[in-house]
């Protein structure tokens, strides 16, 4: 949400509100995956531009990149 604000106010685009939804499945097996679908809810007020300019900011934005990423985890008795 952070980044759809910053995103809204540095374009002058009009951010009232948002709406963000999420489903997790995960799958158990051999390697473990989980999936993630997102849904983001912004309003009727936008133009096709604007809500195509938050919905990527949304789709590219840091946390998204992070969580995309591969994962290491490096164990450790201290």
């Amino acid at each position: 949400m952070l980044t759809l604000a910053a995103v809204a106010d540095h374009k002058g685009i009009r951010f009232d509100r948002a709406a963000v939804h999420i489903e997790r499945h995960i799958s158990e097996g051999k390697s473990w995956s989980t999936d993630f679908r997102i849904g983001i809810e912004l309003g009727d007020h936008l133009t096709p531009r604007e809500r195509k300019i938050l919905f990527n900011s949304a789709r590219l934005c840091e946390v998204n990149k992070m969580l995309s990423g591969r994962f290491n985890f490096d164990y450790r008795i201290l």
